[in-house]
């Protein structure tokens, strides 16, 4: 049953402006901007029990005090092949990042990386702007504490605001310096303009959701098990710690709406699960959770369901962040925040038993 008293509003972004912008640069795909990457991340050993694999930013994104990564996705939920929002059959990692000074004026931006060769590539998120001198290109604000890419869409988690979503195949390269255009201010060639914004809707102020972090749960073949669009929220001690879901529409790849209000509503609500939690996803209905514990201490992992976990303490690298399955693999991705501390890692989803 939907869980009628909270859910999302979605609106498109400035369609008219949006699609100026688009007007004013040059289209890339996933392929092009692999392929010009300037930046090259190096595998290195992760401190923590259940990094199986990781690897670490180049300098200075490895050590910036301007911007933290927060959120992970993969291309295991990215539309095969070369269709729109494809990686032409490469392995890719999605991370996002947040401005840690001047969040209004730098915003948001999403790196792309290539597992096989560990080039990556930064574009920053922006919204399309009508003003008296034309269409202009800004930063998103939002703290992107959580992705997920489904398709040819990508879900930026915007906490109290919602959720932000983009499509990939909106990626732009704008001319240098082109005008109002963030490429020579701020120094990216690359955006990816906001496509629509789910705004949250709640029927209580009190219970009004946090959207924290993201991840995609894949359906079961077997049960024809829909895939879920799995969303919680960050909370220390005394504020509320939930997780919930959307079922997700495998043919428009978008949260499917309530047929009686048109909103987008969970079909499960889970109160009062774990503080601090930073990410959650799941493979065949086991659930993984992160959870942070401060600065130089190790994060815990969770595995179970909601309600009836099990806790596997200081096994993840400290300033763990959001998680997501690649559930062809066995695997999970993460990612972690503190400057000088900063990783990728993949844990072995098998590894960690629940109770």
């Amino acid at each position: 049953m939907a869980v009628r008293h909270v859910g999302l509003v979605g609106t498109l972004t400035s369609p008219g402006a949006r699609r100026a912008l688009l007007r004013r640069g040059t289209r890339s795909t996933i392929p092009e901007v692999l392929d010009t990457a300037p930046l090259q991340a190096r595998e290195v050993e992760v401190p923590g029990q259940a990094a199986a694999y990781g690897f670490t930013w180049e300098h200075p994104d490895a050590d910036t005090e301007d911007w933290y990564p927060q959120g992970v996705t993969t291309s295991a939920d990215a539309t095969a092949g070369d269709a729109p929002g494809g990686t032409g059959g490469r392995d890719v990692v999605a991370v996002s990042w947040y401005a840690h000074h001047h969040a209004r004026r730098n915003g948001a931006r999403l790196t792309f990386v290539d597992l096989a060769t560990l080039r990556y590539q930064h574009v920053l998120l922006v919204r399309a702007r009508r003003t008296p001198w034309g269409v202009r290109a800004r930063p998103v604000p939002t703290h992107a504490g959580g992705i997920a890419w489904y398709g040819p869409y990508l879900y930026v988690a915007a906490t109290r605001a919602g959720i932000y979503v983009v499509r990939i195949d909106d990626l732009l390269r704008l001319p240098d310096g082109a005008r109002g255009g963030p490429s020579r201010r701020l120094g990216y060639e690359l955006v990816l303009p906001v496509f629509a914004k789910l705004s949250a809707w709640s029927r209580d102020d009190g219970s009004r959701l946090r959207y924290s972090f993201l991840s995609i749960q894949h359906g079961s073949p077997e049960d024809g098990s829909p895939a879920s669009l799995v969303v919680g929220e960050y909370g220390g001690v005394g504020k509320t710690q939930r997780l919930w879901r959307f079922r997700l529409d495998p043919r428009t790849h978008l949260p499917v709406r309530d047929p009686a209000t048109g909103r987008l509503t969970p079909d499960e609500l889970h109160p009062e699960q774990a503080a601090r939690m930073q990410g959650a996803t799941a493979i065949d209905g086991t659930w993984y959770v992160t959870t942070s514990q401060g600065r130089g201490n190790n994060g815990d992992l969770l595995v179970g369901r909601p309600g009836a976990f099990r806790r596997h303490k200081k096994v993840l690298p400290t300033g763990c962040e959001d998680i997501a399955a690649w559930p062809q693999q066995r695997r999970l991705w993460s990612v972690t925040e503190w400057p000088g501390m900063r990783w990728v890692y993949a844990v072995d989803a098998d590894a960690w038993e629940g109770p």
